[in-house]
This record gives structure tokens, sequence and C-alpha cells, in this order.
């Protein structure tokens, strides 16, 4: 019997674009509490003392966590789908954001708050929207993706603008109830409604058939070639990481007043926006291999500039921008890689162990950048860290080699 041709582009946007909407804000929401605890360095400063490294090692947590719970999130989705994960997910993270606002005068509670958003943050990886998008485009796989990732370059224009303007008016305890009771209302709903799993094969009586193949077994694709890619997505996250999350704070360093810096920031999303649609056309047509190693150089250019200038609102501006079209590309292509040369049907396996290494160095880095600060009482250090780490995983992810074609049913490679 021969087997009927996939389906074009337009056809596979026509048939499951629905199932991009949820994802896109699954992965805005997940930025929530990276993108806002910047706008809310300040007042936590202030009222409570705290060092800035301390503030920021709650991320730390997460990082740590999901290190080691990111390969089974992924290992899940493989196996029960995207859907039931995702509808818990959204409720419970939204609830732990909340429970920030219970900070004590002592730090140990702020960390221990951290802990129950460790927890709800597990939930919306992105390995679960992307594993969701992964399943039901290959044609377009690149875009799909590129566009469901945007939500993380809306979460970057949205969270410092939202979260300063309710810290300005409500003050920043009941700005993190209000962050989390607004994100449940308007995406749980997108997700209950629209978010769905790849349809299973039907027997002749219209019941779904078990699905008795599962992806390779781990030793199969931890090759050499895996942890190439593993290391590269590690170190461009480590440079991105320490900048992007720390932009107010470093604008303010610039000379910037804080609503400045806050409203510049949000420049960063729309550079992200920008990235992601334009990396997702190129993953499309071009080596991806060429694209994440373009784009990883690319952001040395915002940290001279960053290093050469003070008090510019227009460079700030420009820097902002570039970083978001770097940074917009680092998911995007490493989870398309994870794809291209792993195979869909181990997409969940392979990318949940790298999603863990980012959401680690989500994580650490800001934690570092800060300590540099607390010690030097300047970022520059960190900017010019950031450029040999940038070239270094720019190399690892030209050298990665060619595509490999993989049986779509099994999972397993067909070609070396």
């Amino acid at each position: 019997m021969s087997v009927p041709p996939e389906p074009g582009k337009r056809e596979e946007w026509r048939a499951h674009w629905s199932v991009v909407m949820p994802c896109f804000l699954g992965l805005m929401l997940i930025a929530a509490h990276s993108h806002s605890l910047g706008v809310m360095i300040g007042p936590l400063e202030r009222e409570f003392g705290w060092p800035r490294a301390q503030i920021s090692a709650g991320g730390l947590i997460i990082s740590v966590m999901a290190l080691l719970a990111a390969p089974l999130i992924g290992a899940a989705v493989d196996r029960i789908g995207a859907r039931r994960i995702a509808l818990f997910g959204v409720l419970f993270y939204c609830a732990t954001l909340s429970t920030l606002s219970l900070a004590s005068a002592s730090i140990a509670s702020w960390w221990g708050l951290w802990v129950l958003v460790a927890l709800g943050t597990m939930s919306i990886l992105p390995v679960v929207w992307l594993a969701a998008v992964n399943g039901f485009f290959r044609k377009s796989r690149g875009m799909a993706m590129a566009i469901a990732m945007s939500g993380s370059g809306m979460g970057a224009a949205v969270w410092p603008f939202l979260t300063n303007t309710l810290v300005d008016t409500l003050g920043w305890r009941i700005a993190y109830v209000a962050l989390a009771v607004i994100s449940a209302v308007v995406i749980f709903p997108f997700v209950y409604f629209f978010l769905r799993d790849p349809v299973k094969e039907m027997d002749g009586e219209g019941a779904p058939v078990a699905d008795t193949e599962l992806p390779m077994e781990r030793r199969e694709w931890m090759t050499p070639r895996f942890f190439k890619l593993l290391a590269a997505s590690f170190i461009f996250a480590m440079a991105g990481y320490a900048l992007s999350n720390n932009l107010v704070p470093v604008l303010i360093g610039e000379g910037l007043s804080p609503s400045t810096a806050a409203a510049t920031v949000g420049l960063l999303g729309l550079g992200v926006i920008d990235g992601r649609l334009l990396g997702g056309y190129l993953l499309d047509i071009m080596n991806g291999n060429i694209v994440a190693g373009a784009c990883v150089l690319l952001q040395i250019v915002p940290a001279l500039i960053l290093l050469s200038t003070s008090g510019s609102q227009g460079w700030a501006a420009f820097s902002c921008l570039l970083i978001g079209l770097s940074v917009g590309t680092e998911l995007d292509a490493s989870a398309y890689l994870a794809a291209r040369h792993f195979g869909a049907r181990n997409f969940g396996s392979v990318f949940g162990m790298i999603n863990g290494t980012l959401l680690f160095s989500a994580g650490v880095a800001p934690m570092a950048a800060n300590y540099v600060y607390d010690v030097t009482r300047s970022y520059d250090y960190v900017l010019i860290a950031l450029i040999p780490l940038l070239v270094v995983s720019a190399i690892l992810f030209l050298t990665l080699g060619d595509y490999r074609q993989f049986d779509e049913e099994t999972g397993r490679p067909l070609t070396s």
C-alpha cells in the first residue's frame, strides 16, 4: 500500500494552528517569575536589605530542581502527552507564584517560597509546550516552534512593564498575587479548549490503538553529538540569562531611571519575538547549526555597546533589541536541533535533558552576575566575560554535523 504524501505547510497550519495558541501562552507564562524579578529587586532590597545575589538565588533553586526533574517531565510527555500535564501545571504554577507575596524579613523564607515556585515551574517546562507543537508539525516545524516560543518574548515585553505598574499601584506583595491571578484567568481557558495531543491511529471501531512503539533507549541517543548540543545550549544560556534577566539593573547602572529602564527592557521582548520568527523561518530553509551559531555571535555586539556607552537610552534600546534577537533563537534553535539530530519520537526525552540544563543556567547565571555586581558594584566584568563564552558556544553549534534521518514510527535513526 502506498504511503500518502505528507501534508504541505498550508495544510499543517490549517489543521493545527489552534494548538500553537496555548503553547504560545504557556511559554509566556513560564517567564513570569524571572522577568518580574528584575523589577522586584529594588523593592525587596529597600524593604529587607538583602544583597542582590541572595534575592536572585531563588532562581538557582528552580535551576537545580529542573536539572533533575526536566528529563523526567520530558519522558512523561513522551508517554502520557502534554495536555494533562499542562492543565494541572498552569493552575499550580500560578498558585505558587502568588506565594512569593508572603516573604518575611528572613531570607530563608524567601528561598523557601521559591521552592514552591520551582515545583510549579516543573509542570509548565518548555518541553511540555514544544512537544505538543512538535507532534503536529513537520514541514513547518521550525516556524511553528518559533511562533509558540515567541510567547517567551511576549513575556519579556509584558512582565517587566506589568510588574512595574502593579508595584507602583499596589506594592510588591499584591503585585505578585495580581500577576498570578491575571495569568491564570487569561491562560487556563486557552489551554483547556485548544491544547490537544496528536491523535493516535484508530482501529476499525474508531478506538485509539495503543502506542506500543517506545522512543529509543537513552543509551542510544546519548552520543558525543548530544553532549555537544547540550554544552552549546548551556553555555549560550549562561551568557544570555546573565545579561537578559538583569537588564533592568544593568540599565539603571548605565544611568537610566528605574521606570525608563523597565520600559526600555520591554524592547527585549520585541526583539525576542522578531528573533523567534526570523529564526524559525531560517531554520526551515537553512542548516540550523549555522543559524544557531550566527545568532549566538550576534549577542557580542550589545555587550560591546553597553561596555562603551553610558546614559544613552537610544543605545540601550538598540542593545535590548539585539539581545532579544539573539536570545530569541536560543530555545528555538536548541529545540529544533534536538528534533532534527535525534528524531521527533525522542524529542521529550532529549530536549527534557537540554531543557533542564537551560533552566539550571537561568538560575545560576543571574545570581553569578549579581554576585559580581555585589563585589565590584558594576556589571562591566560580566559583560566582558560573556564574549569568550559566546564564541565557544557558537563553535559547538557550528560543528554539530549533518542532520540524521529517523523512522518517525520507532524514533530510531536511519542514518548514522
